[in-house]
């Protein structure tokens, strides 16, 4: 049977409450956009298609071996965005502040690991964002999304993305459902820095 399969970082829970209430803002401003359920939102790192059992397997070595000697990055949420730009949007998104160079870092060494597993490249470069909806045909409204800041609260703190999961995606009348096949675990920096304290 054939699984759809990606590579995922996910995120904590207060993020995904924080980006529920800009998702739910931003609906009030545009209409025809799809919008991600904030339990479904993750880092892609890499989307593989449908695999078998023995092809996420591999998937799931491969991303242990990317993933070895990597110490979780202290991330912190970005700016709004939109892909291929905010005047003409395809895809809306948040990206990465604080902890993108060890995010694509991490990316880069997981999904050369996964080309050496065999399996086909990348179609494009892992970028860290986070896809809070995408524009369907006709939406209305979209300048509103040109200089759109996200309202208070303020953005959660700094948090530790300690895992990278080999995620299975059932697609449903009511959306996409997620799995975790196999879940990396990175461990915390060794110099012992608190998650909520600021850069030395």
């Amino acid at each position: 049977m054939a699984i759809r399969t990606f590579v995922a970082i996910p995120i904590p829970a207060a993020w995904e409450e924080y980006l529920a209430g800009v998702s739910r803002e931003l609906a009030g401003l545009v209409q025809g956009v799809s919008w991600v359920r904030p339990g479904n939102l993750h880092l892609t790192v890499r989307f593989l298609g449908d695999l078998g059992e023995s092809g996420t397997a591999r998937v799931g070595d491969a991303v242990a071996r990317g993933a070895d000697g990597f110490e979780a990055p202290l991330a912190e949420l970005g700016r709004f965005g939109g892909f291929p730009t905010l005047d003409r949007p395809r895809v809306l998104w948040i990206g990465i502040s604080r902890g993108e160079p060890e995010l694509l870092a991490l990316g880069r060494r997981v999904n050369a690991a996964i080309d050496a597993a065999g399996f086909d490249r990348a179609d494009k470069p892992f970028r860290p964002h986070l896809t809070l909806g995408r524009v369907r045909e006709g939406a209305q409204g979209l300048g509103a999304l040109r200089g759109y800041a996200p309202p208070p609260p303020p953005p959660p703190a700094a948090a530790l993305l300690d895992r990278i999961v080999v995620m299975k995606s059932d697609l449903h009348p009511s959306g996409s459902r997620y799995t975790a096949l196999r879940e990396v675990r990175l461990p915390p920096p060794r110099r012992g820095e608190d998650p909520g304290a600021g850069d030395t």
